[in-house]
Formats: structure tokens, sequence, C-alpha cells
């Protein structure tokens, strides 16, 4: 079975769209008989903003000459004859075509060209337009988002989001059911060898993710520094300290808020040292102004035997029972934080209660299979 996943990049670009794509092609290229290969742009060097591990891709990169926009968006060079010439090498006899997004012209383009491919696959990571500031800018991008649905629309038979709410949310809109293929994470990058902290007193706060609007870095900071203004009524000295890991136009109000809070800022990091913070840390604080799926950093933290500190995800229905995940509303952050201290289990137990939901169904060995056979809830 040959399988082609088109996305916008690969790691090392930071972001859900770009693991999720490196993810599951990796595990899909594990399946015997199973041929893996992957249309993408390159990320820029000049945008890689924190020492990185070499990565390694065990399926074939097919990079397409791009120019990258905002920091996040490709555009195909369409006037270079060898993009075309790529674009012509794409032959039709791939049996599954894994569309990740309508927003990239990438996808357009290859979904026009693979269009007699059998299965046509597009999948939506988001549940809203893209957040922009300026009235010309929202118009803009209203436009290009609904051009972009209508060709995937029309060039795709398989239609899943990552969570209820992106596959209700896109269905809205295009007016085609759409089914869930859940979100995964990788068990493997978190060794046997590799320690973890386990404190009496539970004061290491941390959030991953891009600082900008509406990933709710600026309301996470206020329910730490509202929770340690509780901490001082009482009497308790054990503040919490929080970590931000991350980049994006935030950064500058981040470091000029006046909270009550010591927070250590450490930028883009890679995927390891992403790893390692959540070792290092008690608590993952998440605050989404409108409910995400279960988001990569969120399995990651469970992996690692964190506390889950966060507003409702889509799909946190399935963490019942799980002891790690405390779910309310933004006001309720300061009051989770505070119970997290008083949750009797010690590390080792958080560790095997996050990996044993894990393990029951949110592997990328276990997404892999159900995209092979059309599995999706």
């Amino acid at each position: 079975m040959r399988i082609l996943i088109v996305t916008n990049y690969l790691p090392p670009k930071i972001g859900g769209i770009e693991r999720i794509s490196h993810e599951l092609a990796s595990a899909l290229n594990t399946i015997q008989g199973v041929e893996v290969s992957v249309a993408t742009a390159i990320w820029p060097t000049k945008f890689v903003e924190s020492e990185w591990e070499e990565i390694e891709y065990p399926y074939e990169v097919i990079d397409f000459p791009c120019i990258t926009i905002f920091r996040r968006l490709p555009l195909p060079r369409i006037f270079k004859r060898s993009f075309w010439v790529k674009i012509k090498d794409l032959d039709k006899k791939f049996d599954l075509v894994f569309y990740q997004s309508h927003l990239f012209v990438l996808n357009w383009i290859i979904a026009v060209r693979l269009h007699q491919v059998k299965r046509r696959v597009w999948m939506n990571h988001g549940c809203n337009y893209v957040p922009l500031n300026s009235k010309v800018g929202i118009v803009i991008s209203f436009i290009y988002e609904r051009f972009g649905m209508s060709i995937m629309k029309h060039y795709c038979n398989e239609f899943i989001g990552q969570s209820r709410n992106t596959a209700d949310w896109i269905s809205s809109k295009v007016d085609i059911p759409f089914k869930v293929l859940s979100n995964a994470t990788n068990l493997k990058s978190f060794h046997p060898g590799k320690d973890v902290v386990d404190r009496k007193v539970r004061t290491n706060v941390l959030f991953v993710g891009r600082l900008v609007e509406g990933k709710g870095v600026i309301d996470c900071i206020a329910a730490v520094s509202k929770a340690n203004e509780i901490l001082n009524l009482r009497g308790d000295s054990r503040l919490f300290m929080l970590t931000v890991v991350g980049a994006g136009p935030l950064s500058d109000q981040i470091l000029s808020l006046n909270s009550n809070v010591e927070i250590d800022f450490r930028g883009e990091s890679s995927h390891s040292k992403v790893i390692d913070f959540m070792c290092e840390s008690d608590i993952l604080i998440q605050a989404y102004s409108q409910p995400e799926g279960l988001t990569t950093v969120t399995l990651e933290g469970l992996a690692a035997g964190l506390i889950i500190v966060t507003t409702p995800l889509s799909g946190g229905q399935s963490l019942k029972g799980c002891v790690n995940y405390l779910s309310g509303e933004i006001d309720d952050l300061p009051d989770l934080l505070l119970a997290s201290r008083d949750l009797p289990w010690g590390r080792s137990e958080l560790l095997a209660s996050g990996r044993g939901f894990i393990e029951a169904g949110f592997t990328w060995d276990i997404i892999a299979q159900r995209l092979i056979v059309g599995d999706y809830s």
C-alpha cells in the first residue's frame, strides 16, 4: 500500500500539524507492506530559534520549493519549473492521499493532480477561522479559507476531524459529515531511563504552546498568579513557579507583565527539550478560548506523569477516570491548581495512569492502523 501525506512542514517546525504529520508517517512506515511519502515545504533554517537535534525521517520526503510568509504559511513557487516537475512526478499509483488541512496551497494543487486516487482523506484541525486583527485581513482570510474548503470538498472522499469539535465545525461550513481520527503520542519519546521529578509539594507549573491569541498563555499566567495570591493570604510561602515554552507575538507582553508569579521564559525549544521540561515539572496548564481536541501537549503531559489543569478539551470525556486530568472553566483554573497539590498520588502512580490511558487507544501505532482500514469513530 502506498500512502502520500501532504502537509505544510515537518519538524523542526514547531506545531501540532507538523508533529502529527511526522509521527503518523513514521508509524505508518513501520506497517508491513506500507510505503509512505510526505509532500511538504522545508522549514527555513533562519526561523529555527533554538538548537535542534538531528531529526530522522524514516519515510520519503518530497520537498517542494516554497516561500514562507507570516513565519507559518508556505506558498509554492509556482513560477519555478522545478515545482511543476515535482508535481508531474507524483504518479497516481498511491492508494491513499492524506491531506493535512485546507489551509495550504500545495494541498490544493496536489488534490487536483491526484483526484483519481482511490482514497483521498481531508483532515481538519481547527474549530474556527484563522484569527486576525485587521478587518481587511479577516475578510481576505475568510475568502482564502472558503476557497480552500471548496477545493478539498470537491477532490476528497473521506472527511475527518482531529476531534469532535473540529469535525462538527468544518461540517457546518461544507455540509459534509466529518468523522473523527484522534490525535496520539509516541511513548518511545519517554524512554525508561528518563528521570522525572517527584516533589512532595507540587509547585512547578509548565505552559507549552505558541504565544498567540487563542492559545491562552496570558490566561494561564493570570491563573497561576491568582493561585499564588490565595497562597499568600493563607500564609503559605510555597508558591507556584511557571515555565513558559514557546514563541510568538505575545513574547514581549509576557516579559513585561506585572504578575504575582516567577516566570522562567524558555522560548522555542526542541521536542526533546520540551519532554525534559515536562519531566522536571509537576503540572501542565492550558487555557483555550475555544475547546480544542486532545492536543499533542496534553497527551505528552499525560505520558510524562503530569497533572493536566485545563479548560475543557474536545475528547476530554475520554479522560474520565484518569486521575491526572483536572478540567474547568478559565475562572476555575486557580482553584484547580491548588487542588492539584492535594491529590494523593505520587509521580509513579500518575505515570501509570497517564500512560495507561494512552496505551488504551492513543498511540500512533493504533491510529495508523485505524487510518489504514478507515476506522473512524
